[in-house]
């Protein structure tokens, strides 16, 4: 598979704008839309509706709600209401596509799908067999349809451009989150992914077909991409049916419309966690987490993260804080 340049065509990039605006929106969120929406998504998982909505003025604040959730007994639905409904969408939208591919196409899509996943070493322990290191195992491997290449052609200028705002923004925000945890390798029942499968969930669709397309090994351990990928894997289901034409089945729809409605949300037995979004986020030039005189996110409990040129910086103190000016540079929807 070698590495190629996409245009962006215009409903790609009305796909793109959608949700690197959701990504970075600091519109107060509408709580009666995700609430239904995420009724809208336990039941498509077929479990119960939650009793109620817990709603954290921050993402901070409902990660240490979460916590007290788990520790308290509730077990984390994310694993079937998140990951599992939008593998099963995106599963639904890529099927035909793969029955009407020529079989010769299928047999170059095979090949070239499991060797990155080979020589990536996602599949299996690297070996050295005399004459180079290869990863060539096949241990774990997708049991997905793989990614043709119009797919790929199609999907990768739509999800660099979400992953921009992944690594400039939400990566150095979450790190700042996750710093402040203790022991934050508890919170892994939130994670979106189950961390026990160490290489590959093998029927995790929508991790192969971001692997494929972006090949982001760097986000092993990033905490934006275990706790909340979301925004990138409902960019992917929404290219196939705004740019490709493909019907995702209705499993999506809930988390699709949490997302455009509020923060980052956890659904746990009988409780929703969802936060609000920041009340201000700003950036460069250069569209990094930045602010010059203040802090580059703040949320409604005043929970804050300073950065400047995307590298997040310890906060100062309240005295501190409380001199810094307001600089307006780079807000998004304040």
């Amino acid at each position: 598979m070698t590495s190629a340049i996409y245009p962006m065509t215009a409903p790609a990039q009305a796909v793109a704008d959608r949700w690197t605006q959701a990504a970075l929106s600091c519109e107060p969120a509408d709580h009666a839309r995700a609430e239904a929406a995420a009724r809208l998504a336990y039941q498509a998982a077929a479990k119960p509706d939650p009793s109620r909505f817990l709603w954290c003025p921050s993402p901070p604040a409902a990660v240490e709600h979460l916590r007290r959730l788990l520790d308290d007994g509730h077990s984390s639905l994310v694993s079937s209401v998140r990951r599992g409904n939008l593998n099963q969408s995106l599963a639904t939208a890529r099927a035909p596509i793969w029955e009407h591919t020529s079989e010769r196409d299928q047999f170059t899509a095979f090949g070239d799908f499991h060797q990155f996943m080979e020589w990536t070493g996602y599949y299996g322990e690297q070996r050295y067999d005399g004459l180079e290191a290869r990863y060539d195992l096949m241990e774990y491997p997708y049991r997905c349809n793989p990614v043709t290449e119009p797919e790929r052609t199609t999907l990768k200028p739509v999800l660099d451009t979400v992953r921009r705002v992944y690594r400039l923004v939400q990566g150095p925000v979450w790190a700042a989150i996750d710093r402040n945890l203790t022991a934050s390798y508890t919170m892994q029942p939130a994670w979106f992914r189950d961390s026990a499968r160490i290489i590959v969930d093998q029927d995790d669709e929508g991790h192969a077909v971001v692997r494929y397309c972006l090949n982001p090994r760097d986000w092993f351990f990033d905490p934006a991409w275990n706790y909340y990928p979301d925004w990138l894997l409902l960019a992917t289901i929404d290219t196939y049916q705004t740019v490709l034409g493909a019907a995702p089945d209705a499993a999506w729809e809930g988390c699709r419309e949490v997302a455009l409605a509020a923060g980052p949300w956890w659904p746990l037995t009988d409780v929703a966690i969802i936060s609000e979004r920041p009340s201000v986020l700003r950036v460069n030039a250069h569209g990094q987490l930045h602010a010059e005189d203040g802090p580059a996110v703040v949320w409604p409990d005043g929970s804050q993260v300073w950065a400047r040129d995307g590298k997040v910086l310890p906060s100062p103190s309240p005295a501190d804080a409380g001199a810094a000016g307001t600089s307006s540079q780079g807000r998004y929807g304040c």
